[in-house]
């Protein structure tokens, strides 16, 4: 009898143990459930804490070295803070940044004999220079912030200490998470850019299709393989998920593993036509068929999900969206990783020079016009697509959707990285900082060697930290604590294997 009084009572405290693993899932996923967000404003300031970050790293760096906490502390809990604890106050927190930024510089000035002296960095271009791709430090500067906006938000969106407005809508709505994963894919456009221009710069060395479609599936079959490992893993360890996200099977990283491929095959076209207007074309299409189809949309939204296309409509359905936001990417790096202003280079690759040799030009009006400079593309860029967006958020029936990926969600997240890469192409400008004189923060810069596989890190530290302990009955002290351990973790990490000299690319 005492045997099986004993089984008993394991079977019984399995059973409970499974209840409450199951009640604790509920209780998550319905956290992150119908969540309606928050507003582009709000949004723009909490994460322009990252542009004051920048800002205050070059004031800093002055005539010093920045020490690599001080470092940590503007470029990483900063941002922390401003998603977490002071999101309720963000100008408090920008006067916490600026205030002691601001006297240790008026001080390190006031004891040095003399300061550095900070150059325009505008300069002319002469008829002897050549093309060649270059190194930004206002693009690694970007990406770093960018990439690590995300990773902890990631994880913050599981405490209660990290605001409901900030997580993923539910389908309309606008919030900091649906941001970020936009920009994530806008910021490989621009990476992916570097091997069109070279291609261009070398012509020779470029593969045929046939190569490019299999380097293509490769590179991609890498995240699918990823993709399809973290489905094993939510579905088998009891892990929350978040079904109207991307669908049942479908997540962000077999996104990611379907782009290369896919586009692959609109080079041909993309050699004839812009990028940034196949873009255009291809949102155009889809919000057509979404608006003027209320059988399509009504299915993306109340289908029963009884088919492999029915359970992950919103992964394939959004997908055209991302297709878009990538190829503006790319579009804008053809201005922005050149050393000199090429030919068209505002919307198409080009590596042949324009010059204009006093009164006698050399090039049609166009081509001067469309002829840029980065900070003079980014600016025209960002006025564009804002004046686009406005027409689009005031006539459009329905509002934004990152579920969907639809018009106004790929020009909002275009407008707004576009407009952020401007504003810190003018924080390089003032503090002298060009292609010879590279400087950047150690940790973007470590961060964003390994963008890729940092950010596939952050998404498996999520998950342990989630199994080991009930993030959402942390309280404000436990979540913030096991925040900071989590991003000096990743930190770490990342400037290790800078330093060794590791590159790892998916």
């Amino acid at each position: 009898m005492s045997w099986r009084k004993k089984k008993h009572e394991r079977h019984d405290k399995t059973q409970s143990t499974f209840l409450l693993m199951s009640t604790l899932k509920e209780r998550k996923e319905n956290f992150v459930a119908d969540l309606s967000g928050g507003t582009i404003s709000e949004i723009n300031l909490v994460t322009s804490i990252a542009l004051v970050s920048y800002f205050c790293w070059h004031l800093l760096s002055i005539g010093n070295d920045v020490p690599l906490l001080v470092d940590f502390a503007l470029n990483w809990i900063c941002l922390l803070l401003s998603i977490t604890i002071y999101s309720d106050n963000v100008t408090l927190l920008y006067s916490l940044i600026i205030f002691p930024t601001v006297m240790a510089f008026l001080i390190t000035k006031s004891k040095s004999s003399h300061s550095r002296k900070v150059h325009n960095l505008t300069k002319k271009y002469t008829q002897d220079e050549r093309f060649q791709l270059v190194k930004r430090p206002f693009i690694t500067a970007y990406r770093g912030g960018m990439l690590i906006v995300t990773v902890l938000a990631i994880l913050a969106v599981d405490f209660r200490v990290f605001p409901r407005r900030f997580a993923k809508v539910e389908t309309w709505g606008t919030s900091m998470m649906d941001l970020g994963v936009g920009s994530f894919v806008f910021s490989n456009g621009i990476v992916s850019s570097r091997v069109i221009l070279k291609h261009k710069l070398f012509p020779k060395s470029k593969p045929s299709l046939k190569k490019r479609s299999f380097d293509a599936l490769r590179a991609g079959g890498t995240l699918l393989l990823i993709g399809l490992l973290r489905l094993y893993f939510v579905k088998n360890l009891e892990y929350q998920e978040h079904v109207t996200e991307y669908g049942v099977h479908w997540n962000f990283f077999i996104t990611l593993a379907f782009l290369p491929p896919v586009l692959v095959f609109l080079d041909p076209i993309a050699e004839r036509v812009p990028r940034c207007l196949i873009a255009l074309v291809i949102s155009l299409l889809y919000e057509t068929i979404l608006v003027c189809n209320e059988k399509a949309l009504k299915f993306l939204i109340m289908a029963p999900r009884n088919t492999f296309f029915s359970s992950n409509r919103e992964g394939i359905a959004s997908f055209l969206g991302y297709c878009s936001i990538f190829l503006i990417g790319q579009s804008t790096g053809f201005y922005c990783l050149g050393n000199v202003p090429t030919k068209n280079n505002l919307y198409k690759a080009s590596i042949q020079m324009v010059y204009i040799k006093k009164r006698k030009v050399f090039a049609s009006f166009w081509d001067r016009i469309t002829t840029v400079s980065p900070s003079i593309g980014l600016l025209i860029w960002t006025i564009f697509v804002t004046v686009l967006a406005q027409i689009v958020f005031s006539f459009h029936p329905y509002d934004v959707s990152r579920r969907f990926a639809n018009l106004p969600y790929v020009i909002w997240v275009c407008a707004y990285n576009l407009g952020f890469l401007f504003i810190y192409s003018l924080i390089d400008a003032t503090f002298g900082t060009n292609i010879k004189g590279y400087k950047v923060p150690l940790t973007l810069e470590a961060f964003n060697s390994n963008g890729l596989i940092m950010f596939l890190l952050a998404n498996v530290s999520t998950g342990l930290i989630n199994m080991c302990f009930s993030t959402i009955d942390a309280s404000k002290k436990q979540s913030v604590i096991a925040l900071l351990a989590y991003a000096a973790f990743l930190a770490i990490v990342s400037l290790c294997l800078y330093q060794k000299g590791i590159f790892i690319k998916l």
